[in-house]
């Protein structure tokens, strides 16, 4: 059992998530924590402090390696920003998310897990969803972006296995293997089944 020490024995617990999306380009990182912490056991660049602007959403959590998805919220995008999310090929981009947690005087407890962070969810983005909304504290429209991701588990449980019957297939995987070589012959004969040898019989 992988024990979590700093929210053993204790009923007050204070965590936030550490969340890194790396894309074909470039990567990001972001946290919900209200300052820019650098873990460098988990990454040598800070992620940046977002505070209540990031939304990670539940995740399955079971003793076993278990397939789940969970979502991402993004709030406070300028909305002149949102043309350079669309073109940053998030679709198809690995996501990690771990538990860091923090101690009474709100400084990362480093013992334990890697460097402090606990890893809960290793995945791919397969959607994203980008909105507008009014946000009353800046007193005008801001984005939203929400990412839906799924754990590799679920992706390796979803993929397709196995190999066509046909001889180019065969070929493929072993250039010597004749066993389907006459499989394109064989799918143009009609046998009939249940008649004679001889037209006659």
């Amino acid at each position: 059992m992988n024990v979590i020490t700093p929210v053993q024995n204790t009923n007050n617990i204070r965590y936030a998530n550490f969340v890194r999306i790396t894309t074909a380009s470039t990567v990001y990182r972001f946290a919900t924590t209200p300052t820019a912490i650098t873990v460098s056991a988990v990454d040598a660049l800070p992620f940046t402090g977002l505070g209540q602007l990031v939304s990670v959403g539940s995740a399955q959590r079971d003793i076993k390696s278990t397939a789940n998805e969970t979502t991402v919220t993004l709030v406070g995008i300028d909305t002149s920003m949102l043309a350079m999310v669309l073109g940053a090929d998030i679709k198809g981009s690995q996501i990690e998310m771990w538990h860091g947690f923090f101690d009474t005087n709100n400084q990362l407890i480093t013992t334990g897990g890697t460097g402090g962070l606990y890893q809960f969810f290793n995945g791919y983005i397969n959607s994203f969803t980008i909105n507008e909304q009014w946000m009353e504290e800046a007193r005008g429209y801001v984005g939203v972006i929400t990412v839906s991701a799924s754990s590799i588990q679920l992706i390796l449980q979803n993929r397709m296995a196995g190999r066509y019957t046909n001889d180019n297939s065969w070929q493929f995987y072993n250039s010597g293997d004749t066993s389907m070589n006459r499989v394109n012959y064989i799918s143009t004969i009609n046998y009939y089944f249940g008649k004679g040898a001889s037209a006659n019989s």
